[in-house]
């Protein structure tokens, strides 16, 4: 069931599998139902934005997250004094993701990023009164630059 959400394409079948995926819960587990119930719309949020379901087995998942924070703790469990007066915190930090940064792999789907990029700031852009992009912006001319705070 888990398997067919994340190979649906596009919002429709995104419901129609999280509503079968709860059916097949409920009886089961009720907690888990619920559980399931809250985190819905948050669980077909890249179905709606109708991106390639390649991007869904990786995305759909924390595994990527927990994988850069179990080795980030595997890195920094032997400093036993953490000079908080110093920059020695961020050193630490900087050099242990810096061995995390080796061990990660592409994420499945990684070829399709773009088309995530452009759905995700398509909104922003018509929401911000510019309209549409024309329809020769490609992913890669979008430049991204850090939000400011007004």
């Amino acid at each position: 069931m888990w398997r067919r959400l994340r190979l649906a394409q596009g919002e429709v079948a995104g419901r129609e599998a999280l509503a079968a995926l709860q059916a097949f819960l409920r009886p089961l587990n009720a907690a888990a139902a619920t559980s399931l119930a809250e985190a819905g719309d948050h669980l077909i949020t890249l179905h709606q934005l109708n991106v390639p379901a390649t991007l869904h087995v990786s995305l759909l998942s924390t595994n990527a997250i927990e994988n850069v924070m179990r080795n980030y703790r595997a890195q920094t469990a032997k400093v036993s004094r953490w000079r908080l007066e110093t920059n020695q915190v961020s050193r630490w930090t900087a050099t242990a993701l810096l061995h995390v940064e080796h061990g990660l792999h592409r994420i499945k789907g990684h070829a399709d990023l773009p088309q995530l990029l452009v759905a995700l700031l398509l909104p922003s852009i018509n929401s911000g009164g510019g309209g549409a992009p024309p329809l020769h912006t490609s992913p890669s001319s979008i430049a991204l630059v850090p939000a400011t705070n007004p």
